[in-house]
């Protein structure tokens, strides 16, 4: 099938053409006759919202590609939920030129072949403990023999009380000129058997990272080590979070039921990027603190799996003061997680594979 582009830049159609589409560059709609049987990917910038009927009616044997360009998290339910009526496929801001390629390979249904390393750490609200799951995780993945990196990419909170050597914010110029080399992860702060990028102390440029630019990382990182554990945190509106939904081979979401409302609004936000609840593993912080709803509750209304469940603890520095039972617990957790990304084989114990 021929992909016939309106409005997308030459960095995107290059990368379709190496994922092996074949795409034809317009500077104006096509004629409806060379677009029938294959596909039409327009912008909103070419084609507004306003002209998403007319196009429907003015190619009605084409397959449809809808690239909504206004970034921001309101605003776009409602314009994917007229493409859905129309019949055409949406792609949602922020989205990069590879998460339009996996969109393009799911509507084509082509095999998927790319593997991914990255466990990414998403939390339903500010300071619902994310950063302390993924650190977690990170360090028990490194107590059982992983070459383990963790990301700082919250970029509202750097996640480290101290400024260091290194940093998101100072390795940023090397991620805008693509010149990440192997020394530079080297260098990363070491904590508990685990290499830590701290996150970004520049507040002011939250705005300005670039998809592209946490894409570049990610894949950097991901050749440098076993696994790549990211904290993502918990406000939406940033680059980094809509590349780790996009890119996560597994996606924890840290919440508590108080979070419900949260969560609600979470789970619709995903939903626009072709992810469904079944997606997410969910790590309940604070279990033990009473609430209206009761964590197996609230994952069966929404559909996800809990994954783990950890008490309220005392404020404490950097590690969640586990017991040995719950560590247990976590290791277990973990090794699974291993297995599914292929780094582990599967346990045998008492005639059952774990």
């Amino acid at each position: 099938m021929k992909i016939f582009s309106f409005g997308m830049d030459q960095l995107t159609v290059n990368e379709l053409k190496l994922a092996g589409f074949t795409v034809v560059t317009q500077n104006v709609l096509p004629e409806p006759s060379q677009t029938q049987g294959q596909m039409l990917m327009v912008t909103s910038e070419q084609v507004p919202v306003s002209g998403l009927s007319e196009l429907r009616r003015g190619y009605p044997n084409s397959s449809l590609l809808y690239v909504y360009r206004q970034k921001g998290v309101r605003s776009y339910q409602s314009i994917h939920m007229l493409c859905e009526s129309l019949g055409i496929f949406f792609i949602p801001p922020r989205s990069t030129s590879s998460a339009i390629v996996d969109k393009l390979r799911y509507i084509l249904e082509e095999e998927r072949e790319e593997r991914s390393n990255l466990v990414g750490f998403f939390g339903s609200g500010p300071g619902i403990g994310c950063t302390s799951m993924a650190k977690l995780f990170a360090r028990r993945m490194a107590a059982a023999g992983m070459q383990v990196i963790l990301l700082g990419l919250n970029l509202y909170d750097p996640g480290y009380d101290r400024k260091t050597a290194i940093s998101l914010d100072r390795l940023r110029p090397r991620l805008t000129g693509k010149m990440l080399q192997a020394g530079d992860f080297e260098g990363l702060v070491r904590q508990e058997g685990y290499a830590y990028l701290p996150g970004n102390f520049d507040y002011l440029s939250v705005q300005d990272y670039q998809e592209e630019e946490i894409e570049y990382l990610l894949a950097k990182a991901a050749e440098a080590a076993d696994v790549v554990v990211a904290d993502f945190g918990s406000v939406p509106e940033s680059a980094a979070w809509y590349v780790g939904m996009q890119k996560s081979a597994l996606r924890m979401i840290v919440t508590h039921p108080k979070h419900e409302y949260r969560l609600q609004s979470l789970m619709e936000l995903a939903g626009h990027m072709d992810l469904h609840p079944q997606d997410f593993q969910w790590l309940i912080n604070r279990g033990n603190v009473e609430e209206l709803s009761s964590p197996k509750n609230l994952a069966l209304r929404f559909g996800s799996e809990i994954l783990l469940e950890l008490p309220y603890y005392q404020p404490f520095q950097d590690s969640l003061p586990l017991g040995k039972r719950e560590l247990q617990h976590v290791d277990d957790k973990v090794h699974a997680l291993l297995v599914a990304l292929g780094l582990a084989p599967e346990a045998r114990k008492k005639g059952i594979f774990q």
